[in-house]
Formats: C-alpha cells, sequence, structure tokens
C-alpha cells in the first residue's frame, strides 16, 4: 500500500512539475525604455493590456503578454494615473491636471475629452457609457463618451480610489475618508479606523478597501457596516482587485503581493523577495494570468512559469536544472556568469515564500554550484512538494525554474 501510494504521489507531483506550472516573474521589456512609474495596469484578454505612466505621457500597450510593447502618447501630453479599456478599442485614461482622455481605435489616439479640478488619481467604468473618476480636493466626476461633469462630493478630501458596480452606486475613499454616492447624494460610511487608499466592489454589496499600516476592510451590505481583515504584513497597500467574491489580490509599498482564495478570510503574501519597488497597480484576468505594475519600470507577471521574461538577458547567464529531480535528500543546482558578479541564488515555496538563501556573495566568472539540502533557514527539513529556485545578477532576476522533492 505504501509503494501504491509513493507512486501516486509521485505521478501527481511530477506531471505538475514538468507540465504546466505557474508564479511570478519578473518582466524587463527593453521596449518600454528608461525607469517610468508604471501607475495603472488593465487587460481585456489575457495578452491585450495597457499600462499608465504618472511621470510621462506616455501609454504602453501590448498585445503579446508583456512581452513587447508599443508606446502610445495622450493627445495633450499630460502624464496619466489611471486607465480603464472597455474592450480593445475603447477606453479612457486620465490624470495630470486633470485631463481626461478617451480612444476609439486601441489607443493609436488618445484624444482629450476634458477635465476635472484637480489631478485625477483613479477612475472605474460600469459600461461603454457611464464611468466615474476621483482625485485631487474631494474631486469625483462622472465621465461619459462625451463629456466629464463635477458631481459636487462636497469634501476638501485626497480621494485615491473609487469602484463603480453599477450606475449610482459609487464608493469613493481616500485619507480616512470613505464616501457612498446613490445617484443623489454623498454619504460618510464608517470603516476601520485608518488611511485609505484603494477601494474595489465585485457587486453592490460586497466590497473591499486597503490602505496604510497593511489595512484591509471588507462589507457584505454595500458598506452598511465594515470589519477588518487581519494581514500577515504592515506594509501600506495601494491597490486591490478581485475576479469574484472570492479570489483577490493587494499589492503596495515594498513589494508587498498579498493574495486570498476565500473572500479575504485568509490572506497570504506572494512572491516574496521579487522587488522591492513600489507596487500600484494590479489586474488579473483569470486566476493563472496576471499583472502588478509599479514604480521604476517595475512590471510582474503571475503565470506559467518559463524563465524571468527579461528580453535582454544575456545568453551567458545560464542556470542549469538540478540534478537529480526529483530529488530526496538533497539536489545539486549549477549555474555559469560571464564576469564577476553579485549573485543571490534563494529557493521559494510555490505560494512564493522565501526557504532558503543559498548564495548571497561576490563571485567570479564561470561555472559554480551548490547543494541544497532539503532545509530551511532554520536548519528544518521541508515537506515533499513542488519548489522553486531564483538567480539574481546584480539586483536583477535572470532566471526561475522549479524542482521537486519527495520523501
Amino acid at each position: 500500500m505504501k509503494k501504491l501510494l509513493f507512486s501516486f504521489l509521485l505521478l501527481v507531483l511530477t506531471s505538475a512539475v514538468f507540465s504546466q506550472e505557474f508564479g511570478w516573474q519578473v518582466l524587463n521589456p527593453a521596449s518600454i525604455p528608461g525607469s517610468p512609474y508604471l501607475s495603472d495596469v488593465f487587460f481585456t484578454d489575457d495578452n491585450t493590456s495597457w499600462i499608465s505612466s504618472s511621470n510621462n505621457a506616455n501609454i504602453y500597450k501590448t498585445d503579446d503578454g508583456a512581452t513587447s510593447f508599443l508606446t502610445q502618447t495622450t493627445s495633450l501630453g499630460t502624464s496619466t494615473e489611471a486607465i480603464y479599456m472597455i474592450d480593445a478599442d475603447n477606453g479612457f485614461c486620465g490624470g495630470g491636471s486633470g485631463f481626461v482622455y478617451n480612444t476609439i481605435n486601441g489607443g493609436i489616439n488618445w484624444d482629450f475629452l476634458g477635465t476635472m479640478s484637480s489631478t485625477l488619481t483613479d477612475m472605474d467604468f460600469v459600461n461603454a457609457n457611464q464611468g466615474y473618476a476621483c482625485g485631487d480636493g474631494g474631486d469625483v466626476f462622472s465621465i461619459t463618451p462625451e463629456e466629464v461633469e463635477n458631481m459636487n462630493s462636497g469634501q476638501p478630501t485626497f480621494f485615491s480610489g473609487i469602484s463603480s458596480p453599477s450606475v449610482d452606486n459609487v464608493w469613493v475613499c481616500g485619507g480616512g475618508a470613505l464616501m457612498y454616492y446613490n445617484g443623489t447624494q454623498f454619504d460618510f460610511q464608517s470603516a476601520p479606523a485608518g488611511s485609505y487608499n484603494s477601494i474595489y466592489f465585485i457587486n453592490n454589496e460586497i466590497g473591499w478597501v486597503v490602505g496604510d499600516s497593511g489595512l484591509i476592510g471588507h462589507t457584505e451590505n454595500g458598506g452598511e457596516s465594515w470589519s477588518q481583515q487581519t494581514n500577515p504584513s504592515s506594509n501600506a497597500l495601494y491597490d486591490v482587485f478581485f475576479l469574484d467574491t472570492e479570489v483577490g489580490w493587494a499589492v503596495g509599498f515594498n513589494g508587498i503581493i498579498l493574495h486570498t482564495t476565500n473572500g479575504g478570510d485568509t490572506w497570504v503574501v506572494e512572491g516574496a523577495g521579487l522587488t522591492t519597488s513600489f507596487l500600484r497597480g494590479v489586474h488579473f484576468t483569470s486566476p493563472t494570468n496576471g499583472y502588478v505594475v509599479g514604480n521604476d519600470k517595475t512590471l510582474l507577471k503571475y503565470g506559467e512559469l518559463t524563465s524571468a521574461g527579461n528580453d535582454d538577458i544575456p545568453s551567458d547567464i545560464l542556470l542549469s536544472q538540478n540534478y537529480p529531480n526529483p530529488f530526496n535528500p538533497s539536489t545539486n543546482i549549477s549555474f555559469s556568469i560571464l564576469e564577476e558578479s553579485n549573485v543571490e541564488l534563494s529557493i521559494f515555496n510555490i505560494r512564493g515564500q522565501k526557504v532558503k538563501q543559498l548564495i548571497s556573495n561576490q563571485l567570479s566568472a564561470g561555472q559554480h554550484s551548490i547543494i541544497w539540502n532539503g532545509e530551511d533557514e532554520s536548519g528544518k527539513s521541508v515537506g515533499s512538494g513542488i519548489y522553486y529556485y531564483k538567480l539574481n545578477i546584480n539586483g536583477k532576476t535572470e532566471s526561475i525554474k522549479k524542482c521537486l522533492l519527495l520523501k
């Protein structure tokens, strides 16, 4: 029986490892020059996306899952904090000077539509004919394909997040204020105390708000009452996104990525160690395809693991498949580098949590190898399962591979 059980486990885990595995990748596309502050991201399908930038007038579009990008430019040359695409042709963006733009040709032209009173910080759309945006100084505006119109919130608050699951059901947050618009007036709602940065409602009843010090609030009755959810991290959160009432993500300061599969009853840290940049936007098209953007051209992709995704990785940097694989109790990991470099080699579990740092040293050019004995940082043996090993060269992720420990 034990032999049969082991064979079954080997079959299941081996097929998982050698077929399709998913995880986080750090992208560094050469087709996005410089180090723009990527402020928001919106996908219309698994491969087609637009990314806005808050420190230049460019919008970056990809049709191949973020392998390469075309640069688009707003017609009046202002930066964009937020972007929302209705479909592959029609969309809206806005930001600097409160300018709002729209496109009807996939971003080939971003035409001026109207202006808010101050910098636009976030936007959300119910459908092609009705959207809403918020900004500095208590700005809340209605956006249609024809005009941008002030809704007069009556508050001086800096609003940074807005969500509108349906027409005349709008939630907006910023600082210590969270307000609801019912089609007639704005009213304050009482959420967990703190400073709010982003809000997301999946429908008119169920929503989440995130903010400083890792604050996560949740409602299931349209905001009549809010509860605070437990966060394993205290890093400030700046964006939140849900696919449905159960599956969601939140991102923010110091490269923090949180994930839940039960509506936020439990949040776990993912992608630990991928970046320390300020993450500002997250969007998923499915549980196995999503993207996170942030300052300094930070672009992270969750999907099938192939490589780090950099389109300028030197071919002379090679991370070999560990041997043996599957392994028990230890395995050898080899790699080569062309010149003396600062090298980090680390082991991660399937949740993206760092298990063990194998190397963190300046190494000479040539071939190197190290043994991982299946232990974590404390010297405790880890359990059977799939693990990933990641090679960083001079602070950049160059390659990620997977291995299988069987006991």
